[in-house]
């Protein structure tokens, strides 16, 4: 990113907002079914009515309904997050998506960008692996410049990568010691102004262990958000969320 995109990168995320249901809400389990229930009968769903995407956000929802009918543990504010960066990275740079599932934040970041580098790694050792639901969609939708390796991510960064990374999402296992390495074995690649997004931050060990990475981190990091949820699922920023930008090598 250019120092003015990057100013503009932050504002929108900061600027993200909701209309009726706040990150802190709390969801009374039968009320949000019969809101889900409700607005499905329209052929729309929560998170697409309560998210506020400032000026732009015609059309990024139009470049990202498609994806919404997706089985997924994520919103329409984690995507929009992803999508926007990937959209304004270097070409040279690389979103990279560590544990995709059925694709929905690998596809978000694809979508609309098919001139930038997208790849997605994961073994579908988790959560069912949906392997061919993940692939068929994946197919649908890919450019030359997309690709999705079927590995271990620790097998991925010993043997495959080489591009700087630009964007990049771990969603493997949220476990302390897999969350540090996730970022750890990553953070070679990251070029400066480089995005990480990371998600289940209402989890203790996940956000413990991004805090303890900053810190550890020869790089300077802003975090340019951090939110909790009030429950895992929660149609803002699910179980939460937070977008951090790596600066320049501290001396």
């Amino acid at each position: 990113m250019t120092a003015a995109t990057a100013t503009d990168y932050a504002a929108f995320v900061s600027g993200i907002g909701f209309e009726f249901i706040q990150p802190e809400t709390p969801l009374e389990p039968a009320s949000y079914e019969l809101l889900k229930v409700a607005l499905g009968a329209y052929g729309a769903c929560v998170d697409a009515v309560n998210t506020r995407l400032g000026p732009d956000e015609a059309l990024i929802k139009e470049r990202l309904r498609d994806l919404l009918p997706i089985p997924r543990m994520s919103t329409l504010a984690v995507a929009a997050i992803l999508n926007r960066a990937v959209g304004e990275m270097d070409p040279a740079h690389a979103f990279v998506n560590v544990g995709v599932w059925q694709g929905f934040t690998l596809l978000a970041g694809m979508a609309g960008n098919p001139d930038k580098i997208c790849i997605g790694v994961d073994d579908f050792s988790q959560f069912g692996g949906p392997r061919a639901e993940f692939y068929e969609r994946f197919r649908q939708r890919r450019s030359p410049r997309h690709r999705f390796f079927d590995m271990d991510y620790r097998e991925y960064f010993a043997c495959m990568h080489e591009e700087p990374i630009g964007v990049y999402l771990y969603d493997g296992d949220h476990g302390y010691e897999d969350q540090r390495l996730g970022l750890e074995l990553a953070e070679p690649f990251f070029a400066d102004g480089c995005i990480v997004v990371v998600d289940d931050t209402n989890c203790e060990e996940p956000r413990q262990a991004t805090l303890d990475f900053v810190a550890r981190s020869r790089a300077a990091w802003e975090i340019l958000l951090d939110r909790r949820t009030s429950a895992n699922g929660h149609p803002t920023f699910w179980n939460g969320l937070m977008v951090l930008r790596r600066g320049r090598s501290r001396s």
